[in-house]
Protein backbone atom coordinates (compact mmCIF):
# COMPACT_ATOMS: atom_id res chain seq x y z
CA UNK A 1 0.00 0.00 0.00
CA UNK A 2 2.81 2.40 0.86
CA UNK A 3 4.57 1.62 -2.40
CA UNK A 4 1.36 2.22 -4.35
CA UNK A 5 0.79 5.61 -2.69
CA UNK A 6 4.37 6.53 -3.49
CA UNK A 7 3.85 5.83 -7.20
CA UNK A 8 0.87 8.21 -7.08
CA UNK A 9 3.08 10.85 -5.42
CA UNK A 10 0.90 10.78 -2.31
CA UNK A 11 2.44 11.24 1.13
CA UNK A 12 -0.54 9.88 3.05
CA UNK A 13 0.76 7.97 6.10
CA UNK A 14 -0.36 4.36 6.48
CA UNK A 15 -0.93 3.15 10.02
CA UNK A 16 -2.62 0.45 12.04
CA UNK A 17 -4.99 0.65 15.01
CA UNK A 18 -5.25 -2.36 17.33
CA UNK A 19 -8.07 -3.29 19.71
CA UNK A 20 -5.86 -3.70 22.78
CA UNK A 21 -6.17 -7.50 22.67
CA UNK A 22 -3.80 -8.92 25.32
CA UNK A 23 -3.38 -12.21 23.43
CA UNK A 24 -1.68 -10.71 20.39
CA UNK A 25 -0.90 -7.18 21.60
CA UNK A 26 2.89 -7.44 21.66
CA UNK A 27 3.01 -9.36 18.39
CA UNK A 28 1.05 -6.57 16.70
CA UNK A 29 3.16 -3.85 18.28
CA UNK A 30 6.40 -5.51 17.19
CA UNK A 31 5.17 -6.56 13.73
CA UNK A 32 4.27 -3.05 12.62
CA UNK A 33 7.60 -1.65 13.81
CA UNK A 34 9.88 -4.28 12.27
CA UNK A 35 11.47 -4.63 8.87
CA UNK A 36 12.53 -1.74 6.67
CA UNK A 37 10.84 1.63 6.34
CA UNK A 38 9.05 0.61 3.16
CA UNK A 39 7.18 -2.21 4.89
CA UNK A 40 6.60 -1.07 8.47
CA UNK A 41 3.69 1.18 9.45
CA UNK A 42 4.01 4.97 9.53
CA UNK A 43 2.18 5.14 12.86
CA UNK A 44 0.60 2.77 15.36
CA UNK A 45 -2.71 3.35 17.11
CA UNK A 46 -4.30 1.73 20.14
CA UNK A 47 -8.06 1.64 20.70
CA UNK A 48 -8.39 1.36 24.46
CA UNK A 49 -11.15 1.88 26.99
CA UNK A 50 -9.22 0.90 30.12
CA UNK A 51 -9.49 4.25 31.89
CA UNK A 52 -13.04 4.47 33.26
CA UNK A 53 -14.05 7.42 35.42
CA UNK A 54 -12.20 9.42 38.04
CA UNK A 55 -11.43 6.34 40.14
CA UNK A 56 -9.01 5.21 37.45
CA UNK A 57 -5.47 6.54 37.27
CA UNK A 58 -2.31 6.04 35.24
CA UNK A 59 -1.32 2.88 37.09
CA UNK A 60 -4.65 1.20 37.90
CA UNK A 61 -6.03 1.73 34.38
CA UNK A 62 -3.10 -0.04 32.75
CA UNK A 63 -2.11 3.08 30.83
CA UNK A 64 1.33 2.74 32.42
CA UNK A 65 1.72 -0.69 30.82
CA UNK A 66 0.64 0.64 27.42
CA UNK A 67 3.22 3.41 27.71
CA UNK A 68 6.02 1.02 28.67
CA UNK A 69 5.28 -1.10 25.60
CA UNK A 70 5.77 1.91 23.31
CA UNK A 71 8.71 3.66 24.99
CA UNK A 72 11.38 2.59 22.47
CA UNK A 73 9.10 2.64 19.42
CA UNK A 74 10.55 4.19 16.28
CA UNK A 75 7.24 5.24 14.69
CA UNK A 76 4.62 7.59 16.19
CA UNK A 77 2.09 5.99 18.50
CA UNK A 78 -1.25 7.41 19.60
CA UNK A 79 -4.53 6.41 21.18
CA UNK A 80 -6.78 6.09 18.14
CA UNK A 81 -9.80 5.62 20.41
CA UNK A 82 -10.30 6.49 24.07
CA UNK A 83 -13.24 7.44 26.26
CA UNK A 84 -14.70 4.63 28.38
CA UNK A 85 -18.42 5.28 28.97
CA UNK A 86 -19.11 2.91 31.85
CA UNK A 87 -19.24 6.03 34.02
CA UNK A 88 -21.24 8.96 32.60
CA UNK A 89 -20.93 11.79 32.22
CA UNK A 90 -17.34 11.17 31.23
CA UNK A 91 -14.76 13.51 32.73
CA UNK A 92 -11.86 12.46 30.47
CA UNK A 93 -9.42 12.48 33.37
CA UNK A 94 -7.07 10.34 31.26
CA UNK A 95 -6.05 13.48 29.36
CA UNK A 96 -3.94 14.58 32.32
CA UNK A 97 -1.70 11.59 31.65
CA UNK A 98 -2.04 11.50 27.87
CA UNK A 99 -0.96 15.13 27.44
CA UNK A 100 1.17 15.29 30.58
CA UNK A 101 4.49 13.92 31.78
CA UNK A 102 3.17 10.34 32.03
CA UNK A 103 2.72 9.84 28.30
CA UNK A 104 3.53 12.93 26.24
CA UNK A 105 7.12 11.86 25.56
CA UNK A 106 5.87 8.56 24.13
CA UNK A 107 2.43 9.14 22.62
CA UNK A 108 1.34 11.59 19.94
CA UNK A 109 -1.93 12.37 21.67
CA UNK A 110 -5.18 10.60 20.93
CA UNK A 111 -8.65 10.65 19.39
CA UNK A 112 -11.72 10.70 21.60
CA UNK A 113 -14.50 8.31 20.61
CA UNK A 114 -16.87 9.72 19.35
CA UNK A 115 -18.48 12.97 18.18
CA UNK A 116 -22.14 12.15 17.45
CA UNK A 117 -24.30 10.19 19.88
CA UNK A 118 -25.33 6.76 18.61
CA UNK A 119 -27.03 3.80 20.28
CA UNK A 120 -23.74 2.90 21.99
CA UNK A 121 -23.81 6.25 23.89
CA UNK A 122 -20.27 7.41 23.19
CA UNK A 123 -21.15 10.73 21.56
CA UNK A 124 -20.62 14.25 22.87
CA UNK A 125 -23.38 15.80 20.74
CA UNK A 126 -26.81 14.62 19.65
CA UNK A 127 -27.89 15.29 16.10
CA UNK A 128 -31.16 14.66 14.30
CA UNK A 129 -31.31 14.03 10.58
CA UNK A 130 -32.85 17.01 8.84
CA UNK A 131 -31.82 19.35 11.68
CA UNK A 132 -28.49 21.18 11.43
CA UNK A 133 -28.38 21.91 15.16
CA UNK A 134 -26.15 19.76 17.38
CA UNK A 135 -27.26 19.37 20.99
CA UNK A 136 -24.26 19.22 23.34
CA UNK A 137 -24.26 16.90 26.34
CA UNK A 138 -22.18 16.97 29.54
CA UNK A 139 -19.42 14.93 27.91
CA UNK A 140 -18.91 17.76 25.42
CA UNK A 141 -18.21 20.36 28.08
CA UNK A 142 -16.10 17.95 30.11
CA UNK A 143 -13.91 17.15 27.10
CA UNK A 144 -13.53 20.85 26.41
CA UNK A 145 -12.46 21.50 30.00
CA UNK A 146 -10.05 18.56 30.00
CA UNK A 147 -8.40 19.80 26.81
CA UNK A 148 -8.14 23.32 28.21
CA UNK A 149 -6.35 21.95 31.24
CA UNK A 150 -3.87 20.02 29.09
CA UNK A 151 -0.51 21.69 28.58
CA UNK A 152 1.77 19.47 26.49
CA UNK A 153 5.28 20.86 26.36
CA UNK A 154 6.78 21.17 22.91
CA UNK A 155 10.31 20.54 21.71
CA UNK A 156 12.26 22.79 19.35
CA UNK A 157 13.58 21.22 16.18
CA UNK A 158 17.15 22.09 17.16
CA UNK A 159 16.69 20.13 20.38
CA UNK A 160 15.06 17.13 18.74
CA UNK A 161 16.93 13.84 19.02
CA UNK A 162 15.55 10.74 17.28
CA UNK A 163 15.33 7.71 19.52
CA UNK A 164 13.92 4.24 19.78
CA UNK A 165 14.89 1.04 18.04
CA UNK A 166 13.38 -1.25 15.45
CA UNK A 167 11.42 -4.18 16.81
CA UNK A 168 12.21 -7.80 16.02
CA UNK A 169 9.56 -9.32 13.75
CA UNK A 170 7.62 -11.85 15.85
CA UNK A 171 7.95 -15.51 14.95
CA UNK A 172 4.87 -17.45 13.84
CA UNK A 173 3.03 -19.24 16.65
CA UNK A 174 -0.36 -20.71 17.54
CA UNK A 175 -1.62 -17.21 18.34
CA UNK A 176 0.27 -15.41 15.58
CA UNK A 177 -0.07 -17.10 12.22
CA UNK A 178 2.18 -14.72 10.28
CA UNK A 179 5.69 -15.48 9.04
CA UNK A 180 8.11 -12.83 10.31
CA UNK A 181 9.67 -11.61 7.08
CA UNK A 182 7.42 -12.62 4.20
CA UNK A 183 4.85 -10.44 2.48
CA UNK A 184 2.19 -11.45 0.00
CA UNK A 185 2.71 -10.39 -3.63
CA UNK A 186 1.77 -6.84 -4.48
CA UNK A 187 -1.43 -6.88 -6.59
CA UNK A 188 -0.95 -6.62 -10.33
CA UNK A 189 -3.91 -6.03 -12.62
CA UNK A 190 -1.69 -6.81 -15.61
CA UNK A 191 -0.51 -10.12 -14.17
CA UNK A 192 -4.05 -11.21 -13.31
CA UNK A 193 -5.39 -10.23 -16.73
CA UNK A 194 -2.55 -12.13 -18.36
CA UNK A 195 -3.54 -15.20 -16.35
CA UNK A 196 -7.17 -14.80 -17.40
CA UNK A 197 -6.06 -14.60 -21.04
CA UNK A 198 -4.33 -17.98 -20.68
CA UNK A 199 -7.41 -19.96 -19.59
CA UNK A 200 -8.98 -22.60 -21.79
CA UNK A 201 -12.05 -22.80 -19.53
CA UNK A 202 -13.43 -19.66 -17.95
CA UNK A 203 -16.60 -17.79 -17.07
CA UNK A 204 -18.76 -16.86 -20.04
CA UNK A 205 -19.48 -13.37 -18.70
CA UNK A 206 -16.91 -10.92 -17.39
CA UNK A 207 -19.36 -9.60 -14.81
CA UNK A 208 -21.08 -12.06 -12.49
CA UNK A 209 -24.47 -11.52 -10.90
CA UNK A 210 -24.68 -10.98 -7.14
CA UNK A 211 -25.65 -14.59 -6.51
CA UNK A 212 -22.91 -15.86 -8.82
CA UNK A 213 -20.41 -13.66 -7.05
CA UNK A 214 -21.34 -15.25 -3.73
CA UNK A 215 -20.82 -18.71 -5.25
CA UNK A 216 -17.19 -18.24 -6.32
CA UNK A 217 -15.87 -18.98 -2.84
CA UNK A 218 -17.67 -22.31 -2.86
CA UNK A 219 -16.31 -23.07 -6.32
CA UNK A 220 -12.74 -22.41 -5.20
CA UNK A 221 -13.22 -24.49 -2.05
CA UNK A 222 -14.78 -27.44 -3.86
CA UNK A 223 -12.16 -27.61 -6.62
CA UNK A 224 -9.15 -26.90 -4.43
CA UNK A 225 -10.32 -29.57 -2.01
CA UNK A 226 -9.69 -32.12 -4.76
CA UNK A 227 -6.66 -30.77 -6.59
CA UNK A 228 -3.60 -28.62 -5.93
CA UNK A 229 -4.30 -24.89 -6.09
CA UNK A 230 -0.91 -23.59 -4.99
CA UNK A 231 -0.97 -20.72 -7.49
CA UNK A 232 -4.04 -19.13 -5.85
CA UNK A 233 -3.44 -20.32 -2.28
CA UNK A 234 -1.47 -18.96 0.65
CA UNK A 235 -0.10 -19.99 4.03
CA UNK A 236 0.68 -16.94 6.16
CA UNK A 237 2.33 -19.06 8.87
CA UNK A 238 4.93 -20.36 6.41
CA UNK A 239 5.05 -17.16 4.39
CA UNK A 240 4.06 -18.97 1.21
CA UNK A 241 1.94 -17.18 -1.41
CA UNK A 242 0.79 -18.33 -4.82
CA UNK A 243 1.63 -16.32 -7.92
CA UNK A 244 -2.00 -15.27 -8.41
CA UNK A 245 -3.15 -15.07 -4.80
CA UNK A 246 -3.56 -11.28 -5.10
CA UNK A 247 -6.06 -11.58 -7.96
CA UNK A 248 -9.72 -11.01 -7.13
CA UNK A 249 -12.11 -13.84 -6.23
CA UNK A 250 -13.64 -13.92 -9.71
CA UNK A 251 -10.22 -14.37 -11.31
CA UNK A 252 -9.09 -16.98 -8.78
CA UNK A 253 -12.31 -18.94 -9.32
CA UNK A 254 -11.71 -18.81 -13.08
CA UNK A 255 -8.21 -20.17 -12.50
CA UNK A 256 -9.69 -22.98 -10.38
CA UNK A 257 -12.27 -24.11 -12.95
CA UNK A 258 -9.57 -24.08 -15.62
CA UNK A 259 -7.34 -26.19 -13.36
CA UNK A 260 -10.16 -28.71 -12.99
CA UNK A 261 -10.67 -28.59 -16.77
CA UNK A 262 -6.99 -29.35 -17.37
CA UNK A 263 -6.96 -32.14 -14.77
CA UNK A 264 -9.79 -33.78 -16.72
CA UNK A 265 -7.82 -33.34 -19.97
CA UNK A 266 -10.43 -30.96 -21.33
CA UNK A 267 -13.33 -33.36 -20.81
CA UNK A 268 -15.51 -30.99 -18.79
CA UNK A 269 -15.63 -27.21 -18.38
CA UNK A 270 -18.02 -26.49 -15.51
CA UNK A 271 -18.70 -24.06 -12.67
CA UNK A 272 -21.96 -25.29 -11.20
CA UNK A 273 -24.86 -23.07 -12.21
CA UNK A 274 -22.62 -20.33 -13.62
CA UNK A 275 -22.28 -20.12 -17.39
CA UNK A 276 -18.80 -20.99 -18.64
CA UNK A 277 -17.08 -21.28 -22.00
CA UNK A 278 -14.10 -23.00 -23.52
CA UNK A 279 -11.42 -21.07 -25.39
CA UNK A 280 -9.70 -23.04 -28.13
CA UNK A 281 -6.81 -20.62 -28.62
CA UNK A 282 -6.16 -18.46 -25.51
CA UNK A 283 -4.44 -15.11 -26.13
CA UNK A 284 -1.69 -16.05 -23.69
CA UNK A 285 -0.14 -19.42 -24.49
CA UNK A 286 2.21 -19.69 -21.49
CA UNK A 287 0.81 -18.68 -18.09
CA UNK A 288 4.28 -18.79 -16.52
CA UNK A 289 5.12 -15.63 -18.47
CA UNK A 290 2.40 -13.78 -16.55
CA UNK A 291 4.27 -14.04 -13.25
CA UNK A 292 6.95 -11.63 -14.50
CA UNK A 293 4.40 -8.93 -15.33
CA UNK A 294 4.84 -5.70 -13.40
CA UNK A 295 2.79 -5.17 -10.29
CA UNK A 296 0.66 -2.07 -9.84
CA UNK A 297 3.65 -0.25 -8.33
CA UNK A 298 5.76 -0.68 -11.46
CA UNK A 299 7.96 -3.48 -10.08
CA UNK A 300 8.41 -6.98 -11.46
CA UNK A 301 6.29 -9.81 -10.10
CA UNK A 302 8.52 -10.60 -7.13
CA UNK A 303 8.13 -9.40 -3.54
CA UNK A 304 11.20 -9.18 -1.34
CA UNK A 305 9.16 -8.77 1.84
CA UNK A 306 10.37 -7.25 5.09
CA UNK A 307 13.84 -7.65 6.49
CA UNK A 308 15.42 -7.05 9.87
CA UNK A 309 18.65 -5.10 10.12
CA UNK A 310 21.15 -4.94 12.92
CA UNK A 311 21.00 -1.82 15.05
CA UNK A 312 24.33 -0.61 13.64
CA UNK A 313 23.38 -1.29 10.01
CA UNK A 314 22.92 2.14 8.43
CA UNK A 315 22.34 0.91 4.88
CA UNK A 316 19.86 3.13 3.05
CA UNK A 317 19.48 5.29 6.15
CA UNK A 318 20.37 8.60 4.51
CA UNK A 319 17.27 10.78 4.74
CA UNK A 320 18.58 13.02 1.96
CA UNK A 321 18.12 10.41 -0.76
CA UNK A 322 15.02 12.15 -2.09
CA UNK A 323 12.61 9.75 -0.35
CA UNK A 324 10.50 11.77 2.07
CA UNK A 325 9.46 8.58 3.84
CA UNK A 326 12.89 8.26 5.47
CA UNK A 327 12.88 11.82 6.72
CA UNK A 328 9.32 11.60 7.97
CA UNK A 329 9.99 8.41 9.90
CA UNK A 330 13.15 9.83 11.40
CA UNK A 331 11.28 12.83 12.73
CA UNK A 332 8.36 10.83 13.97
CA UNK A 333 9.14 9.49 17.41
CA UNK A 334 9.73 12.60 19.44
CA UNK A 335 7.60 15.08 17.58
CA UNK A 336 4.50 14.29 19.64
CA UNK A 337 4.45 17.15 22.10
CA UNK A 338 5.00 19.85 19.49
CA UNK A 339 2.30 18.57 17.21
CA UNK A 340 -0.06 17.61 20.01
CA UNK A 341 0.02 21.13 21.41
CA UNK A 342 -1.27 22.38 18.08
CA UNK A 343 -3.84 19.61 17.90
CA UNK A 344 -5.15 20.47 21.35
CA UNK A 345 -5.49 24.11 20.33
CA UNK A 346 -7.37 23.09 17.19
CA UNK A 347 -9.70 20.84 19.17
CA UNK A 348 -10.45 23.63 21.59
CA UNK A 349 -11.27 25.91 18.68
CA UNK A 350 -13.70 23.30 17.35
CA UNK A 351 -15.31 22.88 20.75
CA UNK A 352 -15.63 26.60 21.42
Amino acid sequence: MKAYLKTKKLTTPVGYADNDDPKIRMNLINYFNCGDEETRADFYGINTYRWCGDKSDFESSGYSDITKNMTDYTIPSLLTEYGCNLVRPRTFSELKSLYGSDMADTFSGGIMYEFTEEDNEYGIVKVSYGDSKAEKNDDYDNLKDALKAASPKGVKMDDYKPGGKDSECPEASSDWKVAPRSLSPTPSADRCQCMMDSLGCTFKNDNLTASEGKAVGTIIGDICGQTSCDEISYDTTKGEYGDFVACDAHQRAAWAINKSFEDQRGAKCSAGDIDVKTVDSPKQSDVSECVARQDDNGNDGTSAGASNKDADDDEDSDASDGDNTSAASALAVRFPTTVVAGVVAALLACLA
